[in-house]
């Protein structure tokens, strides 16, 4: 567990988030770079102490999925840890850590893959005073239900990640799902995403629209079969991301800190690549 948090710090060093300096425990960088917070963060003052000792502890309960209350004692007070987390992800500061590893990756974006999956929210996360739907909780057959609405690249990592309702059909938040910029990208997803809204607007975007057409289109529409076989690679991420505890069922209340657990969770699949032991 550690070894991959220490891999995961390493990694976020190599993309120039963090940066390391003399106060370092086994080559682990304890600071947070300036960059961020130059540029996107609102909040000041001193830099948290014990960096390396709260990342593991959040990477802790991600993978076990067990309640704050019961961290261990090594990783420091629950409640401080737990205060730390929701303002990193109230900044948005996981996601600012995706986009720049994004960045360093460009050359995947050949091709996109988008898929939507479920995941069950337990009833904790359903005790929100809050409308449900602006927690992004939908009501299925099998009670409160959320989902998630993925893009990955050529190599099956996240470009692009959010949260939408269970109940919610996966191609109202295709184009959320989408980068900015999609021009002479190839585009895949499965049926449930052919409409002629969504074909018009990848037109437009310079896509190569790559997704089977219904049975009960009256007009042909040609697909290649042989790319259309690479959407098994959000299929993929998607079984990769829900092997954390904390992501394959939603205990947060709040949006916010599941999604901050998500994106942390495709933090750690990118250094899971091969080049990123290079670093």
């Amino acid at each position: 567990m550690l070894l991959m948090c220490n891999r995961i710090m390493l990694y976020l060093w190599h993309v120039r988030w963090l940066s390391r300096d003399a106060g370092t425990t086994a080559g682990v960088p304890k600071k947070i770079k300036t960059e961020f917070r130059t540029h996107i963060g609102t909040r000041s003052g001193r830099y948290p102490e014990n960096l390396d000792e709260k990342l593991n502890g959040i990477w802790w309960i991600l993978k076990t999925g067990s309640m704050w209350r019961a961290l261990p004692e090594r990783y420091g007070k629950w409640n401080s840890l737990w205060r730390c987390y929701r303002r990193w992800c109230e900044s948005g500061l996981w996601s600012w850590v995706l986009e720049r590893i994004e960045e360093s990756h460009q050359s995947y974006r050949l091709a996109l893959m988008v898929d939507a999956s479920h995941v069950k929210a337990h009833q904790d996360a359903t005790r929100s005073p809050l409308d449900p739907h602006a927690q992004k909780l939908g009501k299925t057959k099998g009670g409160r239900n959320t989902k998630l609405s993925a893009c990955v690249n050529l190599a099956g990592r996240a470009e692009k990640i959010v949260l939408v309702p269970g109940n919610e059909h996966d191609s109202k938040s295709f184009n959320e799902s989408l980068p900015h910029d999609i021009q002479h990208c190839f585009v895949l997803a499965d049926k449930g995403y052919d409409t002629d809204a969504i074909r018009s607007d990848l037109d437009e975007k310079g896509a190569f629209t790559v997704i089977p057409p219904k049975s009960n289109r009256k007009r042909a529409i040609p697909y290649d079969k042989d790319v259309g076989k690479l959407r098994r690679k959000v299929e993929n991420f998607f079984c990769r991301i829900k092997r954390y505890r904390r992501v394959n069922t939603r205990y947060d209340q709040l949006p916010i800190t599941y999604m901050g657990f998500v994106i942390l969770s495709a933090i750690a699949d990118y250094a899971t690549l091969g080049f990123v032991h290079a670093a």
